[in-house]
């Protein structure tokens, strides 16, 4: 592999880490990834979200976690391309990821009831499939996550609650222009007014679709045939 996609997959493990519900355990590796990334970050500008990332310790993470994404007392983050898409979970997003997925050796392991097209999940098989297949893994990027990723970013940016996830928010908008550019790939076009998602989320109570209080995903819950 290429430096650049080596670096790649590194990123996107830990972005995959910090949706997913992971234990103290964990938690410490994810925080091993932050010292390592903060070493080198893609631009100046990052150091301070860097600096108050390593600052951060597994109880805050916790808490912000089921604050910004799991607590019904405020609007959530949505957490799948569908919803930004369609304005609701599991639409042509997921059947997309799933296609794509189809066409790699990775399955997604069956304990696993994360969605495909949860960014969590997304992530953790686009760190796979990068070191065996780049053309499906600049597929998914341009038909399941350049699509829905700004708005993503957006809402993370802007979530009353957030504070360790803005700083992880802007890291993923410098990684996300650079990924755009890696692959020649454009940013889709920002359409005036309201967006579709957030159409959906003034249809209040919000809850998303959770199977189970949490559900997560690992790197190797990505099996191979």
């Amino acid at each position: 592999m290429q430096d650049i996609d080596i670096s790649r997959k590194y990123f996107y493990e830990f972005f995959s880490k910090a949706f997913n519900f992971i234990d103290e355990y964990e938690f410490k590796i994810w925080h091993e990834q932050i010292l390592v990334l903060a070493q080198k970050p893609l631009e100046d500008s990052l150091m301070g979200d860097f600096k108050n990332l390593c600052e951060c310790d597994f109880e805050n993470f916790k808490s912000e976690q089921n604050a910004v994404f799991f607590d019904f007392s405020y609007v959530n983050v949505p957490m799948s391309a569908s919803f930004y898409d369609e304005g609701r979970d599991d639409g042509k997003m997921k059947l997309q990821a799933c296609e794509i997925m189809r066409k790699s050796q990775f399955r997604k392991n069956e304990k696993c009831r994360q969605s495909e097209d949860e960014f969590g999940f997304l992530f953790a098989f686009m760190a796979s499939v990068i070191e065996y297949d780049l053309k499906i893994a600049e597929q998914l990027f341009r038909f399941v996550i350049n699509p829905v990723i700004d708005e993503f970013i957006q809402k993370l940016q802007i979530h009353k609650n957030s504070k360790i996830y803005v700083c992880i928010a802007n890291i993923m908008k410098v990684f996300f222009i650079n990924e755009r550019a890696y692959l020649e790939i454009q940013a889709p076009i920002k359409k005036e007014g309201k967006s579709i998602a957030d159409e959906a989320l003034q249809r209040l109570p919000y809850e998303p679709r959770l199977p189970t209080k949490f559900s997560k995903t690992h790197i190797e819950e990505l099996s191979k045939l």
